[in-house]
């Protein structure tokens, strides 16, 4: 891959999953839970984008025996982390972010520019739910018995997914490794 190439992946990636995010949450919270909860007809995706929908109350939708989709507003990050820290968690959730975003158009790697696109993607996502809603929409809900996984959402998934590809990268395939 060309260095042009490369400078375009990391914000194709970022792009990417930005919107799987917003459409997976617009989906669920909009056209599964909304009508479940009785609340009327679901907002247009472009609609809800634009506007700050009321939070929905905690629902949870049984899909398979070891999965729900369970509606859950997150004050904290990814996993419920650092909750109720409100104006100085977003501050330093975006001074990160903006460390990754200079690492990616730095790197010269693809699999790290992949994996840093996933990492800053899935933080834009949960960024956005959290000035509109003042809280991240977390859905996915696995367990087994009665142990359940922290509900999270795409944007979870990615940042979670981008950090172990880091450092599998980094441990393991890095060209730059001494």
């Amino acid at each position: 891959m060309n260095t042009h190439q490369q400078k375009l992946l990391g914000p194709i990636v970022v792009i990417v999953l930005l919107v799987l995010d917003q459409v997976s949450k617009w989906f669920v919270l909009e056209h599964l839970f909304r009508p479940r909860l009785g609340l009327g007809d679901p907002y247009r995706f472009f609609d809800w984008l634009q506007s700050a929908p009321e939070r929905l109350t905690e629902i949870s939708v049984p899909v398979l025996p070891f999965f729900n989709l369970s509606m859950i507003w997150n004050f904290g990050i990814s996993f419920g982390l650092l909750q109720g820290r409100g104006l100085v968690l977003l501050l330093g959730i975006l001074l990160i972010v903006g460390f990754f975003i200079v690492w990616m158009f730095r790197s010269r790697q693809t699999p790290e520019i992949c994996a840093l696109g996933m990492i800053v993607g899935g933080a834009f996502g949960n960024i956005a739910d959290r000035l509109r809603f003042g809280a991240v929409a977390d859905f996915l809900d696995f367990y087994a018995g009665r142990i359940h996984f922290p509900t999270f959402n795409v944007a979870d998934a990615a940042i979670s997914i981008g950090v172990a590809l880091l450092l599998l990268h980094g441990l393991f395939f890095d060209k730059n490794r001494a």
